[in-house]
């Protein structure tokens, strides 16, 4: 929905309390949990964690929940970036978050789970645990079969941990089966073959999570609140659990009297498939899991909270008032813009940050790197949070207008100079113009249509057609000059996916194509994907690497390759391409020596093959050795 239609939309719900338990949400948007990977593998919280969540209950918030995967039980592996709740070191950092998120009216609580065999033993070196030795499909590690005498001191542990979240001044806990974590998986008939108390029957199933829930009852007082979240629709069968298996449990456990609200999510950790549908993507309906949610709400006491996808307020009220949840949960949204609530709460919606759905923030926890985010700098650095107003005004030049050249355009405005950007062709975005024409990419160009309103908002001076060059640039008279002219490709000789996308390279039905891709990220399948859409005979996607898309993460690749196989893209890792002396391409395999000489009628797309464009550094540090000149973006290292 485009930020026009937004402004017709009546927020009312969106903005209006929500008692939960005893305590009271100041609105119904809510941040979810998700781990950010800061702790350098400690478990320990640091002052980022909390600047981190300070600032999203600052931009307004209702409730604020931290810490995805947090770890109740020391004595089993947790999984990256998890906070370990069981430590006492916490405590201090603990209370002094509570106090900064409560500073600014916000509700805050925190996640706890054991991960079962969803976790990992290689950094920690303990061993996974489980109801039964059956290792996910994701991870593969065989876990070790808890005992049954093993198992209360587990359901303690989830009690001591509310205790200490109460005892730091927090509002309440969120318990979690989600994702194919420990609960889960005692659900699980599939995963569950127990012939002790905690196996067998479906009530025997149900057994650990009733008594996890009825421990950390009994260790809080009815002031704190408990919160449940789980998966509605596990997008596999490889639990065993339908939707109405999830419907069954969540009525149940909504009957203990001791649960204050129900998280509703999708997918699970069973299989990479079902892994990716945890964080949908772009690939992915908006709304995802409401459908569900509502299922859900209609059957339930509590007040209901859904995550997937709803990815701007007037999305949000109208899952409020069609009746599909109490709640939303909008994390993404606000990874991308902290200050979403309140822009929206003053109709500013314009100026909010749209999320484009890339999936860099979560899905680099699955590779095991720390959340950013693609579109928001400050998340992963706080102090670009703070655009401080200059008290000498400087005339800045900037070349290039693709993201980078904006951004810095967009900052340098704000900041107060007087900005000049210098863009050669007829239009904004640079290469993610034509990136955003992907069909499985929708949301894409989302940003850089924000970027062009905030720059014509802020009055900066917006040149098209303007090429960058010694004369065009020294003409403006600038102070200083950032050149964020991107990268070109190093040959000549093969098509680009730009120039398929731009339309430059034209597609029919007799077309063949091989996309080689060294980057192993996600334009190559792209392209791959865009070529098979628009009709081609025949697509293949070569790689040198291990396998298509090596370097992707795990919450993205299945999507991508879901597409590429229902369009029967032939998918060659392994593969070297190169020239014969006679001038033939052919695609070589790098083990068995095969070799495929690459026909004539076969147009082949090169992906990875850029170097930045620097030219125009060394040509105005030539003519003005004093002038000012930084280079950012592509230009000084291409990146996917």
């Amino acid at each position: 929905m485009g930020n026009n239609q937004m402004v017709q939309t009546d927020l009312k719900t969106l903005f209006s309390p929500l008692k939960i338990g005893a305590k009271e949400a100041k609105n119904r948007i809510v941040s979810t949990s998700h781990a950010v990977g800061w702790d350098n593998g400690t478990g320990i919280i640091n002052e980022r964690h909390v600047k981190y969540h300070e600032r999203k209950a600052a931009g307004g918030a209702g409730i604020i929940m931290t810490f995805g995967s947090a770890s109740v039980y020391e004595k089993s592996a947790a999984s990256y970036g998890s906070v370990s709740l069981w430590n006492e070191e916490n405590e201090p950092l603990l209370k002094e978050l509570a106090d900064r998120v409560h500073a600014h009216g916000a509700l805050i609580m925190s996640q706890a789970t054991h991960m079962g065999r969803r976790a990992d033993s290689s950094i920690s070196g303990r061993p996974i645990q489980a109801p039964s030795a059956i290792p996910e499909g994701v991870h593969r590690e065989i876990p070790h079969v808890l005992r049954t005498e093993e198992i209360p001191p587990i359901v303690e542990s989830f009690a001591e941990a509310a205790a200490r979240l109460e005892r730091c001044g927090w509002d309440g806990i969120e318990i979690t089966s989600f994702s194919g974590h420990l609960i889960e998986q005692f659900w699980s008939p599939a995963l569950n073959d127990r012939t002790d108390r905690y196996g067998g029957d479906f009530a025997g199933r149900m057994r650990f999570s009733i008594e996890v829930i009825q421990a950390v009852r009994e260790a809080v007082s009815s002031d704190f609140i408990i919160a449940f979240r789980m998966t509605a629709d596990p997008k596999t069968d490889a639990l065993g659990l339908d939707q109405e298996d999830m419907l069954e449990i969540a009525r149940i456990l909504d009957g203990l009297g001791s649960i204050d609200m129900l998280s509703i999510s999708g997918g699970t950790g069973a299989t990479y498939r079902a892994q990716a549908a945890v964080v949908p993507g772009d690939t992915f309906a908006r709304g995802t899991y409401n459908h569900v949610a509502k299922k859900m709400k209609e059957q339930l006491s509590v007040p209901v909270l859904v995550a997937g996808r709803n990815l701007d307020p007037a999305q949000a009220e109208n899952a409020l008032t069609n009746g599909d949840c109490d709640l939303v949960g909008m994390t993404r949204a606000i990874i991308a813009d902290p200050d979403m609530p309140q822009l929206a709460q003053k109709g500013e919606f314009s100026q909010i940050r749209p999320c484009i759905a890339c999936g860099e923030c979560i899905g680099r926890l699955y590779s095991g790197m720390p959340v950013i985010c693609t579109v928001n700098p400050a998340m992963a650095d706080d102090s670009l949070d703070n655009l401080i107003p200059v008290q000498h005004q400087r005339k800045v030049v900037i070349v290039g207008g693709g993201p980078a050249g904006m951004e810095v355009a967009r900052v340098s405005a704000i900041r107060g100079h007087e900005v000049h950007l210098l863009e050669c062709t007829d239009k904004l975005g640079g290469k993610v113009y034509f990136a955003a024409m992907a069909s499985e990419r929708p949301h894409y160009g989302k940003h850089i249509k924000w970027l062009e309103q905030e720059l014509d908002r802020l009055g900066a001076n917006v040149h098209l057609h303007k090429k960058g060059t010694v004369s065009n640039v020294l003409d403006v008279n600038p102070d200083v000059v950032v050149l964020a002219t991107g990268a070109n490709p190093r040959s000549d000789h093969y098509i680009t996916d730009v120039e398929l996308l731009d339309g430059k390279v034209s597609i029919n039905n007799k077309s063949k194509l091989l996309v080689y891709d060294r980057e192993g990220k996600f334009r190559g399948p792209s392209i791959a994907n865009f070529a098979a859409e628009a009709g081609a005979s025949q697509v293949e996607i070569a790689t040198p690497l291990w396998s298509i898309s090596e370097d992707l993460d795990e919450m993205q690749k299945p999507e991508l390759y879901r597409l590429l196989s229902e369009k029967n893209v032939t998918m060659s890792p392994n593969k070297n391409l190169f020239k014969t002396k006679e001038g033939t391409p052919v695609l070589e395999d790098k083990w068995t020596g095969t070799k495929r000489r690459i026909e004539k009628d076969e147009m082949i797309v090169l992906i990875g093959y850029e170097e930045g464009d620097n030219r125009l550094f060394d040509q105005l540090k030539s003519a003005a050795p004093d002038l000012e000149v930084e280079l950012i973006g592509d230009a000084v290292s291409p990146a996917d």
